[in-house]
């Protein structure tokens, strides 16, 4: 089953408004990082991507471990641009990027939603400025993180995943 598009200008429903307000949360905060990252990716592989707990857009990302060269897979939130899918590295808000954002800048090339792609940072300020408004009406809570983030004086990365 292909990646479903996820058009960051379509509106969203009462439903989607709820689920997001849960999303941030603290509650919706640790379901996520506690229970929806471990059930998910098991979801997205028994339903071909048809089910999951988690209501915003989500799939797997398969790197290569940038240390080990191990395979790594995490489910993220996506939205597309044009053909492209893009991820934020938000972390949740935290101080760090995450691991997965190690592991695309030391191999770029990736599956997400069983899907090969390439993977590039966006690096163009007027580009990430752009996206990152796309990303807050796909999921609110990317302006919770960019606030979070806004003292410690992390910017949060943004990848454009380019099919192969």
């Amino acid at each position: 089953m292909p990646l479903r598009y996820v058009d960051p200008h379509k509106e969203r429903g009462l439903g989607y408004a709820v689920a997001s307000r849960f999303g941030r949360s603290a509650v919706g905060q640790f379901f996520a990082r506690h229970v929806a990252r471990h059930t998910d990716p098991l979801l997205f592989r028994l339903t071909r991507g048809r089910v999951s707990v988690n209501p915003i857009a989500n799939a797997p990302l398969v790197t290569t471990g940038a240390k080990s060269g191990e395979r790594r897979e995490v489910q993220l939130t996506y939205f597309h641009d044009r053909d492209d899918v893009i991820l934020v590295a938000s972390n949740f808000g935290g101080t760090r990027n995450p691991q997965w954002f190690h592991n695309l800048k030391q191999h770029p090339d990736c599956e997400f939603g069983n899907e090969p792609f390439t993977a590039s940072e966006v690096t163009d300020p007027d580009e990430h400025a752009r996206l990152y408004a796309l990303a807050e009406r796909v999921y609110p809570g990317y302006r919770d993180y960019r606030e979070a983030t806004a003292d410690t004086g992390r910017h949060i990365p943004i990848f454009r995943l380019t099919p192969r």
